[in-house]
């Protein structure tokens, strides 16, 4: 299941790491054109077993993906 947060931020909760898989692919999708519009990189953080959130991020260098386990830290 992928909830739309904002246009810049997705969560993404799942069951399987399959499903996972997909999620994550299918979110990276979703805010790669808005993250080239922008001129941002996208970050992934895992917040809990089975629950990601993906956002776009001025931190994280256009055309990047970076993952990270545990709370965001940056404001959105």
């Amino acid at each position: 299941m992928i909830k739309q947060e904002a246009p810049d931020h997705l969560v993404v909760a799942v069951q399987t790491r399959k499903e996972l898989d997909a999620a994550l692919d299918r979110v990276v999708g979703l805010l790669k054109p808005a993250a080239l519009t922008k001129g941002v990189g996208i970050s992934i953080t895992r917040l809990a077993p089975g629950r990601y959130e993906a956002c776009l991020n001025s931190s994280v260098p256009p055309g990047t993906t970076t993952e990270s386990w545990g709370a965001r830290n940056e404001p959105r």
